[in-house]
Parts: structure tokens; sequence; C-alpha cells
């Protein structure tokens, strides 16, 4: 961006603040990164100047009114500062859940995520499109972008809609999590150097690191969801080992029995399609 001596710009005290003031620039400076000396024009000022970094003139002030205006709309939409145990599960559930083309969790400190399609989203969440608009919402080039809480709320619903990958993950981690547990973990550093983890030291290890991150996507799947998923999956898990006794009952009664056998496994079929899929409700 190009600065001259004699432009008035719009300047602001501080990033946070919501108050722009005149400032006209009477030198601009050589040096990296540039600093522009400006006069502060309102009277309240006092004609005060001071030196300032260039990307703090950030409008033309006869051009200021729509770019106060989306900044007001972005410091609405960016009031809300969740724990970052909160964005990180947010920013998982987006990532595996929710294609990219439709949705993107921004990962900044407010927590807001942008929305490219919003009645894919809709359908996807199974949330209205009205609440994924609510304000302090706001589109901007097409683009919806939401608050945290709104965020939150759309992570919550694909995660108890669509929970089968997220539960997978939670206990492939647990599993390694009382491997460890058991017989220790050698790691490796950035430089390269491996460091062994007594059994205490990693069950301590994952208390501290994983154990909350996956209680909060338990959390968001449903505590009571996740826990009818893991006792239909290990129902489904023992239907496997009977079908499995089953068909080495019928390989074995084959060469006596072919005509019945062919109905049986017929039968079996029937009752077993669809068993390598969780279920999906």
């Amino acid at each position: 961006m190009v600065h001259s001596p004699g432009e008035r710009w719009a300047f602001r005290t501080t990033r946070e603040s919501g108050a722009f003031h005149e400032a006209r620039i009477l030198k601009v400076g050589s040096g990296r990164p540039r600093r522009i000396h400006i006069e502060l024009v309102s009277e309240e000022w006092e004609g005060e100047r001071r030196w300032v970094p260039a990307s703090r003139l950030e409008v033309p002030w006869d051009d200021r009114y729509d770019y106060i205006a989306l900044d007001r709309e972005l410091r609405a939409v960016k009031a809300w500062r969740p724990s970052r145990l909160d964005r990180r599960t947010a920013e998982h559930v987006f990532f595996n859940l929710i294609p990219l083309d439709v949705a993107e969790f921004n990962a900044d400190g407010a927590g807001t995520s942008v929305v490219y399609d919003v009645p894919a989203l809709a359908q996807i969440s199974g949330l209205p499109q009205e609440e994924l608009r609510a304000v302090p919402a706001f589109l901007h080039d097409q683009e919806l972008t939401l608050p945290w809480p709104t965020t939150e709320q759309v992570g919550r619903a694909v995660a108890a809609l669509r929970p089968h990958l997220l539960l997978s993950e939670i206990e492939r981690e647990e599993r390694e999590a009382n491997e460890r547990a058991l017989n220790g973990v050698t790691l490796t550093d950035f430089d390269g150097e491996y460091h062994h983890l007594s059994p205490a030291d990693a069950l301590e290890r994952f208390e501290q690191r994983q154990k909350p991150y996956l209680d909060k996507l338990r959390e968001w799947i449903g505590v009571e969801r996740s826990t009818d998923l893991l006792e239909r999956r290990e129902l489904l898990i023992r239907l496997r080992q009977a079908v499995s006794v089953v068909v080495r009952a019928l390989d074995a009664l084959e060469p006596t029995q072919k005509r019945l056998m062919k109905k049986l496994r017929g039968e079996l079929a029937r009752i077993t399609d669809g068993l390598d899929a969780l279920p999906s409700s």
C-alpha cells in the first residue's frame, strides 16, 4: 500500500479499538519496516504528531465507511475466546467431517469458521440455514463468517450425526495409550534424539495431553450416543465371530449336504448383509 505526504488516512490507536481517527501524512520514512510521520487532525488531539508503522494507516479517510462497517462486523464475530481445547476439537471435527469446499474452521483465537456453501452445511449438520446466518455471522465476498457459538453448534451437530470416524480414532488412541502404559514408548524429538518414556511417564503424558481432547470429542458426540455406539460395536464384533463359526460349520457339512448348504448360505448372506459397516443411526 502506497502512502504519500499530504494524504489523509484512517488511524486507530490500537488494533482492538473500534475508533478511527483522521491522520494526515507528514513524511514517509525510508527504513524497514516502513514508518510514517502523521498528524492527528481532530481538535481533541491538539495537533499531536507521531511516527507509526505504515500498517496502522488502514484505509484512505474518504473510503473509511465501508471499511469501518466491515471492521465492526469482524470485531463482533470475534468477540469470543474459546479454550484451546475447544478450538482443537472444532478444528478436528471440521477437518474430518465437513468437506473443505463447504466450510472451514479458521483456527483463530476467536474460534470463528467460514462457510462457502450454506445450504450444503445446513444439510450436513441438520441445522436450519437461518441459524447459520444468525447475527453476528456476516456475509462478505460470498463467504459467511460464523462466531464461536455457531461454530461450536455446527461441530457438535456434525459430530453427533457422523460419529463413527471420530470413535474409531478415539478407540485407536486409547488402545495405543494402554499399550504404552504397559510397555512405555520411545519418542523422537525435533533434533532426531530418542527419548524413552517409562510406562508411568507415558500414562501421565496421555492423561495430560490426549485424554482431555478425547473426552471433549466424546462430549461433542454426546456421552449417551458414544456409549451406545460402543455397545453396539461390541455386539457387532460378537455377531461377526458367531457368523465365522457358522461359516466354518457350513464348510464342514458342504461335501455331504450341498443342496441344504446352498440354501443356508443364501439365508446367512441375507441376514449378515451390511455387517461390515457400523450402524448409521
